[in-house]
Parts: C-alpha cells; structure tokens; sequence
C-alpha cells in the first residue's frame, strides 16, 4: 500500500470529478446529503487512489472535448464513483 495522496489534491480531483457527473458536492453536503463524515470517507478513499495522474488526465480530456462526445460515467478506477452517481441520481442510501 503507498502512501496517501495530498489532501487539497485529492479533494480538487474529487470536487473536479463530482462537477463533471453533475453531483455537487458542496451542495449536496449542505442539504445534509452526504455527512462530514462522508465527506472525509471520500476525500480519503480518493487519496488512497494509485491514480490520481490519470483521473487528471481524464478530467482534462473530457473537459477539452466540450460540444464533443463526453461521458457522464466516471473512470472505471475511480474509487468514488458509486456514490457520485448515487449523488447525482438523488439516491442517498
């Protein structure tokens, strides 16, 4: 297991991630959607991701190809992306 990843890093990525799916993370913890202690549950699981450098890179492409085909599925690495698409979808089971 390496080390995990800087935390501003990893909550730009996880912010950056949550904003391409369409689920607003700030939002959603201000409506009492996700807990602080979910917040930090995410934030964590994304820095213990060995591959930051390709959610990135991924995040870059799809924004560059704006007007252009984009997916509204997140990486299948993403260590996050259930409760993205659960955030998004109004699911908070």
């Amino acid at each position: 297991m390496h080390p995990l990843g800087d935390a501003m890093q990893h909550l730009q990525l996880l912010a950056r991630m949550g904003k391409h799916l369409g689920a607003d993370l700030v939002e959603a913890f201000e409506a009492g959607k996700i807990s602080p202690e979910d917040w930090a549950e995410m934030i964590t699981s994304c820095r213990g991701c060995d591959a930051p450098e390709h959610c990135r890179a991924w995040l870059d492409s799809q924004e560059r190809a704006e007007g252009e085909v984009q997916t509204d599925l997140p990486p299948s690495y993403c260590c996050n992306a259930a409760r993205l698409l659960k955030l998004r979808d109004g699911d908070t089971s």
